[in-house]
C-alpha cells in the first residue's frame, strides 16, 4: 500500500487525515488502536460538520449526533455510521475490544464517510470514489508520514515571522503539526503530552475552519450553507452490500448474536456450536417449488438449534414484502442436510437433541406447505420509523400460528428471548383462561370481572392493541391488578410494564399494589414488582412500574440496548393523555424535515417493545380509539351511579358576578397597568378597543375583585374545618397563588380559628421536588388538612381522593374530556364524610361553551416548523421537484406556511409597535430592509411575497441576510409584551347564585319539561313502557339504558331531586322511576327506600317465614334499595354470588324466588304504600 486511502483529505482537513492515517497504520497489527483512532475520526468529522451547520457546541458526541439527526439531509445511514464508529470505539477504549474484522469494517465505513464529507466541504460533487485498498503492514507509510510532518515542523520553527498575524499563524501551525505527530505516534494508551497535543491540534483545526468562515460575508455563508444542504440531500453514503451487512451484523451483535457476514458464512466453514448463538450467513436451503436451491441471508442458531431465518438486503425497499423470501427459506429449510452437517462435528445424541427426527414444523395458511423454522425476519438495515413503517425497521413474524401477524421492531430479538418464545405455548396458555373462569379470590365487582374477561377474550383472539374504558372512580387500577394477576398466573406473559406519564400516578399504583390482597397476601408480595426508582427489571420481576419519561431516557437516549422482548405486555394507564398519533408525513416532509419531529416519544417507547398493549382510560378520546380500536369493554359513569358504586352530582351551582355577566370593556387610548411574567408592573396605552369575557379573566385580564367576590361567596357553601374536601381549578400558577390568599382571607373572617394549612396550592411548581408534591397529594387524601386545595391541572387525572365533595371551576374549560377528568375527582363514594352527592361550582360560565364529545378531533404530533426552515425550503431547488398530494410542489406548500406566519407577525407588530419603543424601532428597521429588497414596506411584505410566489420570494430572502433572526427577536419581544395581562383594580360583586338546569331557567320549568317528555314519549324506550305499565318487567340493562336516555335529554336523577326540593321544599329520594311514574300515572312522590320497606313488611306478613328466609328477605330488600331492580345479573355478584347465587336462593324459598321478586316489584308501586 503506497498511500493512504484517505489521501484526498490532505489539505482539506489535515486533522482528520492524520487520524485516519494513524488508524490505517495500526491495522492489522493493532486493531484496538485502529478502532480508537476511527472513533476520533468520527468525532472530528462531526465537530467540523457542526461548525459548518451552525450547531451550538455539544457536551459529547452522542448529543452532537442527536443534533445532526435533526437536520433532514443527515439520513439514517450516515448517522448509523457515526454511531457505529463511536460505539465500537468506546468498546475499544473501555473494554479493550480488539476485533480485526470490526477494525476493517470501521476503516471501510470511515472511508465512505470521508468521501461523503469531502464532496460536501470541497463542492467537488463528482469526485470519483477511489478504490479502497485494505491496509497491510503500514510501517513504511507511517514512518514516511511522521518524517514529513517532523520536517515541516522544523521548517516552521526556522521560519522568521514578521507581523503579529504571521506569528499567530505560525504558532497555530506548530500546534497542529505537533498534534498530527502525536496522533500518528499515539497508541491505545496515549501519553499525557500526546493527548494534550491532539486536543490542541483539534482546537487549532476548528479555529482555522472558523476563521475561514468568518472571512465570508453573511450572504456568502448562507449561500455556502445552502449549497451544502442542496448537495447533501442528493448524496448518500451509497453503502455496498457488504457494508450494509456490516451494519446489520452490528445490530445483531448488539442483541447478543455472533454475527459477521464476512467470516461467519457457511461457505467459509461456519457451523453451529453448542452454547453459542450464531447468525450464520448464506446458509444453503433446500429446493423450492421451482427446483431451485437457495441460500438464506442468515440463519440464527441458538446452540445447534436453528430458530430464525433472515432476509437482509440493502435494496429491500418494502421490508415486510420481503418477508415472503424469509418464508421461503423457512419452508425450504433442509433439516436432513442440517443433521448431516452437524453429524460431521458432533455426536448423534447432541444432534438429535437439537434436530429431532420428527422434524417439528408448522402448517402455512394454504395447508399445502409447512414452515420448518418458527421465526422469519426481513430488514434493510434502516432504523425503524413509524411514519415510514413499511420501509424501515426489522419486520418479523412467528409463523407457528396462521393467525399471527407480521410486525415491525426497532431491534432484534435476543437469543434467550427467541428461546423463551419458542418454549411458550400461547394456545395452551390461552386455554387457561377458559379453564379458570372463577375470580372470587380477587374480590372484584361484577363489572370488573366482566372487564378482565373481555381483555382475556381479546388476547385469545390475537388482538395486539386493546382498549378498556371504565368511568373514573370505578376501580381501573384494581381491575388492572386482577387482570395482571391472571395474565401472569396463566403464564401467557412473563413480564408486564405498567406505564404512567406522571410520577404521582406511578406512586399511586404502587400504593394500590401494596394495599390489594389476594387470598390474604398483598399483591406486591405475590410477585416481584419493581418501582419507579428501579431502572431495569430483574429476571424474576413480573411487573415493572415506570414513567414514560424514564423509559425515553433508558431506551431512546442511551447506548445500553433495551431488549425488545423485555416486556411482553404493556398496560398503559390513562391512555387518553400521552399516547398520541404520529403525523403522516408528506413526501416533501419525509425528504426535507426531521422525522423525529413527527414522532411521539410515547409512541416510540411502546413501538420499541414486542408486546401486547392494553390501554386503560375513563374517557376514550377519538385518537385513543384510532390507535387501540373500540373498547373491548365499557363501564359508564351512569351505570356506576345506578349500581351504587359512584355518586351522582347535584345540578351545577353557577356563581355570577357583575363583571362576569357584563364583561369588561376598555377603550382605545386608555392607560392600563400590565403585570410582566417577572411580576413587574408595566404602564401601557391601549391601541384598540378591547372586550373581555369571563373566559379571559385571569388570562388576559386580572381583576382581583372578581376572585375576591367569588371566594367570599364560597364561604357560604364550603366548610374548611369539616371533613368534606374541595378542589379548585385555576388558570395559571399565578392565579392559583392569588386564589389561595383570597380564600384564606375570606374564610378567616368566618372561621377565626382557621389553620394556615387548611387551604394550600398543589401544582407542579408548588414544589420542584416531585416526591414532595406526591407527599402533599397524600396529605390531602389521608389527613385532616389541607381541606381546600387549589391547583391548575396537576390533579385532573388519576388521583383518587374520595373525600372530595366539591369542585370549583375558576378556569374555563372547553374540552369535554378534560372536564370529565376534572369532575371525576369527586365521583367516588365516601360514606365516612357523609357524602351522598357532590357539588360543582361554576364561576366562569363553563357550561355555555363546553364542547360536545362529537366534536373531538384526533390529537397528532404537529411539529413546530421554524421560519428559517421554511425559508431554507423555498430557497432549495430540490423542493420544487417534489409534488404533494394536491399537485403543488413542496416549495409551494412551504411558501404558503411562510407567508401565513409572516402575516401574523406583521399584524402583531403593527398592533404592538406603539406600545413598545423597542418593537417600534425594530419595525422601522424591517421597513427599510423590505423596501430595499422587495420594493415594499414591512406591512405589505407578506402580501407581496404571496403575490410573487416562492421563486421570487427565495431571491428576496437571499438579499436579506439576518432577516429571520430579526423576525425571531421581534416575535420574542411581542410575546413578552403580550404575556403581561392587564391588571384592573375595579369593584365586583356577586349578582346571582343559582342551580343550573340545562336549558331551563327555573326548577319549575325543568320539572314541567320532564313531565312533558315522559307523557309524550311513552314508547320511546321499552324500559319506559315497563316502568309505566309493568314495573316487574324492568331489567337492570333496561334501567341503565333508560337512565342514559334521560341523561342525554339532560334530566339526571340528582337534578330531578334537587329541582323538586327547590320547588316543593321536600327532599325526596324517589329515584328516577318514582319521578317517571309521578309524571305518567300520577303516583305520589315518596322515598324509594320507604316504598321498599312497605313491600318488605307486606311480604313478611303473608307467610310464616323461617329465620333464614327472613334474613334473606332483608338482604333482598337492601339490594333493591341499592340496585332498584333485581335480575339474574345481581345474583352473580357480591354476597349473593359468594353464598351460592340464584340457585341457592331458589332452594331457600322453595323454588318460589321469581314469584317473590315479582311481588316486591308490584308492592313497591302499590299506592297503598
Amino acid at each position: 500500500m503506497n498511500k493512504s486511502n484517505f489521501e484526498f483529505l490532505k489539505g482539506v482537513n489535515d486533522f482528520t487525515y492524520a487520524i485516519a492515517c494513524a488508524a490505517e497504520n495500526n491495522y492489522p497489527d493493532d486493531p484496538n488502536t485502529t478502532l480508537i483512532k476511527m472513533r476520533m475520526f468520527g468525532e472530528a468529522t462531526a465537530k467540523h460538520l457542526g461548525l459548518l451547520l451552525n450547531i451550538p457546541p455539544c457536551e459529547n458526541q452522542h448529543d452532537l449526533l442527536r443534533e445532526l439527526g435533526k437536520i433532514a439531509f443527515v439520513d439514517d445511514n450516515i448517522l448509523s455510521v457515526f454511531h457505529k464508529l463511536r460505539r465500537i470505539g468506546n468498546q475499544a477504549v473501555h473494554e479493550y475490544h480488539n476485533d480485526l474484522d470490526d477494525a476493517q469494517m470501521c476503516l471501510r465505513l470511515g472511508f465512505r464517510l470521508a468521501v461523503w464529507y469531502y464532496r460536501l466541504v470541497t463542492k467537488d460533487y463528482d469526485f470519483p470514489v477511489p478504490v479502497f485498498v485494505l491496509p497491510e503492514r503500514g510501517e513504511n507509510l507511517y514512518h514516511q508520514e511522521v518524517l514529513t510532518l517532523k520536517q515541516q515542523l522544523e521548517q516552521q520553527v526556522r521560519e522568521k515571522a514578521q507581523t503579529q498575524a504571521e506569528v499567530e499563524a505560525q504558532q497555530q501551525k506548530l500546534v497542529a503539526l505537533n498534534g498530527y505527530i502525536a496522533i500518528l505516534e499515539g497508541k491505545q494508551q496515549e501519553t499525557e503530552a500526546q493527548t494534550q497535543a491532539r486536543l490542541a491540534a483539534l482546537e487549532a483545526q476548528l479555529a482555522e475552519k472558523n476563521a475561514e468562515l468568518a472571512k465570508q460575508t453573511e450572504q456568502e455563508r448562507k449561500a455556502y450553507h445552502k449549497e451544502i444542504t442542496d448537495q447533501a440531500i442528493k448524496r448518500t453514503l451509497n453503502l455496498s452490500e457488504e457494508e450494509s451487512r456490516f451494519l446489520i451484523d452490528a445490530q445483531l451483535r448488539k442483541a447478543g448474536w455472533q454475527a459477521d457476514s464476512k467470516t461467519l458464512r457457511f461457505s467459509k466453514g461456519a457451523r453451529p456450536e453448542p452454547g453459542v448463538n450464531k447468525a450464520i450467513a448464506e446458509w444453503p436451503t433446500g429446493k423450492d417449488e421451482t427446483g431451485k436451491q437457495g441460500f438464506a441471508d442468515y440463519v440464527l442458531f441458538v446452540g445447534l438449534k436453528p430458530i430464525a431465518v433472515v432476509e437482509a438486503k440493502r435494496k429491500n425497499i418494502d421490508v415486510p414484502g420481503k418477508l415472503n423470501e424469509s418464508y421461503r427459506y423457512s419452508k425450504c429449510f433442509d433439516n436432513g442436510f442440517l443433521r448431516e452437517t452437524l453429524l460431521e462435528h458432533y455426536s448423534p445424541d447432541e444432534v438429535h437433541e437439537a434436530v429431532p427426527e420428527y422434524e417439528t414444523s408448522w402448517q402455512d395458511s394454504s395447508g399445502q406447505q409447512r414452515f420448518k423454522i418458527p421465526f422469519c425476519y426481513s430488514t434493510n438495515g434502516r432504523e425503524y420509523r413509524a411514519a415510514m413503517k413499511t420501509k424501515s425497521g426489522i419486520w418479523y413474524r412467528d409463523v407457528r400460528d396462521t393467525r399471527n401477524m407480521s410486525k415491525a421492531l426497532p431491534e432484534w430479538h435476543r437469543p434467550e428471548e427467541l428461546l423463551e418464545m419458542l418454549g411458550s405455548e400461547p394456545q395452551k396458555q390461552n386455554q387457561w383462561f377458559a379453564d379458570n373462569p372463577g375470580m372470587s379470590e380477587l374480590g372484584l365487582r361484577y363489572y370488573q370481572e366482566d372487564a378482565v374477561r373481555a381483555v382475556e377474550k381479546a388476547i385469545v383472539k390475537g388482538q395486539q392493541e386493546i382498549l378498556m374504558a371504565m368511568a373514573t372512580g370505578t376501580g381501573k387500577t384494581r381491575t388492572a391488578i386482577a387482570m395482571m394477576f391472571r395474565l401472569i398466573q396463566s403464564q401467557r406473559f412473563k413480564r408486564i410494564l405498567f406505564l404512567v406519564d406522571r410520577r404521582s400516578l406511578g406512586e399511586q399504583a404502587l400504593g394500590a399494589f401494596e394495599d390489594t390482597r389476594i387470598n390474604g397476601d398483598t399483591f406486591n408480595s405475590i410477585f416481584d414488582i419493581k418501582g419507579l426508582t428501579d431502572k431495569f427489571p430483574e429476571d424474576s420481576t413480573k411487573i415493572h412500574v415506570a414513567t414514560v419519561q424514564s423509559l425515553v431516557k433508558r431506551t431512546l437516549q442511551s447506548d445500553e440496548p433495551m431488549p425488545v422482548a423485555r416486556y411482553d405486555c404493556i398496560v398503559v394507564d390513562e391512555a387518553h393523555r400521552g399516547y398520541i398519533l404520529d403525523k403522516e408525513q408528506t413526501e416533501g416532509e419525509l425528504q426535507f424535515r426531521s422525522q423525529l419531529d413527527y414522532v411521539s416519544a410515547y409512541r416510540r417507547i411502546l413501538d420499541h417493545f414486542d408486546a401486547i398493549k392494553i390501554a386503560l382510560t375513563a374517557t376514550p378520546a377519538l385518537h385513543t380509539v384510532q390507535i387501540f380500536g373500540e373498547p373491548v369493554y365499557r363501564y359508564t359513569y351512569r351505570t356506576a351511579v345506578i349500581d351504587g358504586f359512584l355518586i351522582d352530582q347535584d345540578p351545577p351551582i353557577q356563581i355570577t358576578t357583575r363583571n362576569a355577566q357584563e364583561g369588561v370593556y376598555l377603550s382605545k387610548g386608555e392607560q392600563v397597568e400590565r403585570i410582566s411574567p417577572q411580576g413587574e408592573v408595566i404602564n401601557d396605552t391601549l391601541e384598540d378597543d378591547q372586550d373581555f369575557e369571563v373566559a379571559d379573566f385571569n388570562r388576559g385580564l386580572v381583576i382581583p375583585a372578581f376572585n375576591r367576590a367569588v371566594c367570599n361567596e364560597l364561604t357560604n357553601y364550603l366548610d374548611p374545618t369539616g371533613s368534606q374536601k374541595t378542589l379548585v381549578f385555576c388558570v395559571t400558577n399565578a392565579h392559583a397563588d392569588m386564589v389561595v390568599e383570597e380564600l384564606r382571607t375570606a374564610f378567616k373572617k368566618k372561621y377565626p380559628q382557621l389553620e394556615h394549612d387548611a387551604i394550600i396550592k398543589i401544582t407542579g411548581d408548588a414544589d420542584k421536588d416531585a416526591r414532595k408534591v406526591q407527599t402533599m397529594i397524600t396529605r390531602f387524601n389521608k389527613e385532616r388538612l389541607p381541606n381546600i386545595v387549589v391547583t391548575v391541572d396537576l390533579l385532573t387525572t388519576g388521583v383518587d381522593i374520595p373525600s372530595i365533595c366539591n369542585i370549583v371551576f375558576l378556569r374555563k374549560v372547553r374540552s369535554r374530556i378534560l372536564y370529565e377528568q376534572m369532575k371525576g375527582r369527586a365521583t367516588r363514594l365516601c360514606p365516612d364524610v357523609n357524602k351522598t352527592s357532590f357539588k360543582i361550582f361554576d364561576c366562569v360560565d363553563i357550561y355555555s361553551t363546553l364542547e360536545s364529545v362529537d366534536t373531538m378531533r384526533p390529537v397528532v404530533v404537529r411539529p413546530k416548523v421554524e421560519l428559517q426552515t421554511l425559508v431554507n425550503e423555498i430557497t432549495d431547488s430540490e423542493t420544487y421537484k417534489i409534488t404533494e398530494a394536491d399537485g403543488r410542489s413542496f416549495a409551494e406548500h412551504s411558501h404558503e406556511q411562510l407567508v401565513a406566519k409572516l402575516q401574523r407577525i406583521i399584524g402583531l407588530a403593527t398592533f404592538n409597535r406603539d406600545r413598545s419603543e423597542t418593537i417600534d424601532k425594530q419595525v422601522r428597521r424591517l421597513d427599510e430592509l423590505c423596501q430595499d429588497a422587495a420594493g415594499v414596506g414591512f406591512n405589505g411584505f407578506a402580501s407581496r411575497l404571496r403575490e410573487k410566489g416562492p421563486h421570487w420570494s427565495a431571491e428576496v430572502f437571499n438579499k436579506l441576510p439576518g432577516f429571520i433572526a430579526r423576525l425571531e427577536k421581534l416575535k420574542t419581544d411581542i410575546n413578552n409584551l403580550n404575556d403581561a395581562p392587564i391588571f384592573l383594580d375595579i369593584d365586583d360583586e356577586v349578582l346571582s347564585v343559582k342551580s343550573l338546569y340545562g336549558d331551563y331557567d327555573t326548577p319549575q320549568d325543568f320539572l314541567e319539561a320532564f313531565d312533558s317528555l315522559v307523557q309524550r314519549s311513552p314508547n320511546a324506550q321499552p324500559a319506559l313502557q315497563a316502568v309505566i305499565n309493568r314495573p316487574r318487567d324492568l331489567t337492570r340493562k333496561g334501567l341503565v339504558e333508560l337512565q342514559e336516555w334521560f341523561d342525554r335529554q339532560h334530566f339526571e336523577e340528582s337534578s330531578l331531586r334537587k329541582a323538586w326540593k327547590e320547588t316543593r321544599n321536600e327532599d325526596i329520594a324517589a329515584r328516577l322511576i318514582g319521578h317517571i311514574r309521578r309524571a305518567a300515572v300520577g303516583d305520589a312522590l315518596k322515598p324509594f327506600e320507604e316504598r321498599v320497606d312497605h313491600a318488605l313488611t307486606r311480604i313478611k306478613g303473608e307467610n310464616d317465614w323461617s329465620s333464614e328466609q327472613l334474613s334473606w328477605l332483608d338482604r333482598l330488600a337492601q339490594a333493591l334499595k341499592e340496585k332498584v331492580v333485581l335480575d339474574d345479573d345481581v345474583f352473580k355478584t357480591g354476597n349473593f354470588h359468594r353464598r351460592g347465587g340464584k340457585a341457592m336462593l331458589q332452594r331457600t324459598f322453595d323454588d318460589n324466588l321469581d314469584n317473590l321478586l315479582d311481588k316486591f316489584s308490584d308492592y313497591i308501586w302499590d299506592e297503598l304504600a
